[in-house]
């Protein structure tokens, strides 16, 4: 094995549009200030934030289409990720988004709702499966937990072979949840699945149901606000670093891939946390991420500012 990290997860192709001004209105107009294309999605900026930490990663997850195969496998192949288990389907065109940006929103066009249709409706799955020779022996993993039994079964194979995991932005009583280490919920997230609980309190009373159903460290990040922690039993809370902020896009892959970082290294959760939130403040200050990741430098520089 020639990698200590393994991700599963959701891997796409960005067209990003920084803007120079605000979002615009309906029928308005905004100058855009810098176009990028580039690999991301949850697994594929996190793949990039942890090699650029030092670490060697092995990812896999869904399929690669005819526009972004090549681009895709060429990206993470020159940077040093093991993209082997990367699959294309001579079918599909690919997952292909794009997002626009200003300085405090991101705003996503895609083809995700089509895409999960597929699944649901007419049981057409898009990803792979997970190899357990790919998950044995190595130091921490980051299982997203969109692609259904394929996720489940990657959870599995970590809980078989006692690797620690972060999983992202599901339901407490999900069985990918269940089996994390640590679970990362982002406000985003909350409001728009849960917004019964989008307040503080309401927030407060998420973190204990999460902590009741698992003995994960459950995380609620809170962007540039408070990041609410904690196991069961335990809330915390803490502020976020302050950056000078250029986007926000990525910043919550890479809280992940700090925890995923935090985790190889046997962290405590108190450490896991605050190098998680520093990687993210980070991150806040490039565009675009996945070309200009922070360095394991910047990151402890950042954390000793306070």
């Amino acid at each position: 094995m020639n990698h200590d990290i393994y991700l599963y997860g959701m891997v796409t192709y960005t067209t990003a549009l920084l803007l120079r001004g605000a979002y615009p209105q309906a029928d308005g107009y905004s100058e855009i200030r810098e176009k990028h294309c580039f690999p991301g999605g949850e697994t594929g900026t996190a793949s990039v934030i942890l090699t650029a930490l030092g670490c060697k990663v092995k990812m896999d997850g869904n399929h690669m289409g005819v526009y972004t195969d090549d681009v895709t496998r060429q990206f993470y192949e020159n940077i040093g990720v093991d993209v082997s288990r990367l699959h294309c389907d001579p079918a599909y065109p690919g997952i292909d988004e794009v997002i626009v940006i200003d300085k405090d929103t991101r705003t996503t066009f895609g083809p995700y709702a089509s895409y999960f249709e597929d699944y649901y409706q007419r049981k057409i799955i898009r990803w792979n499966t997970p190899r357990e020779e790919d998950i044995k022996g190595v130091k921490a993993a980051g299982i997203d937990p969109f692609f259904g039994e394929e996720s489940v079964l990657a959870a599995r194979y970590c809980q078989q072979h006692n690797v620690p995991f972060v999983t992202i932005d599901e339901r407490f009583d999900h069985p990918v949840c269940e089996a994390a280490s640590v679970i990362v919920v982002s406000s985003n997230w909350i409001r728009d699945h849960m917004p019964e609980f989008d307040s503080e309190e309401g927030k407060l009373r998420l973190h204990r149901t999460y902590t009741e159903h698992t003995g994960a460290l459950v995380v609620f990040t809170g962007g540039g606000g408070t990041t609410i922690y904690g196991r069961k039993g335990e809330i915390k809370t803490t502020e976020a670093y302050k950056a000078d902020v250029v986007s926000t896009l990525g910043a919550g892959d890479t809280f992940k891939a700090g925890c995923v970082y935090g985790l190889a290294q046997g962290w405590g959760d108190g450490e896991i946390i605050r190098f998680s939130m520093a990687c993210a403040a980070a991150a806040c200050t490039k565009f675009p991420l996945p070309h200009h990741p922070p360095s394991l430098e910047e990151v402890e520089r950042l954390m000793g500012t306070r």
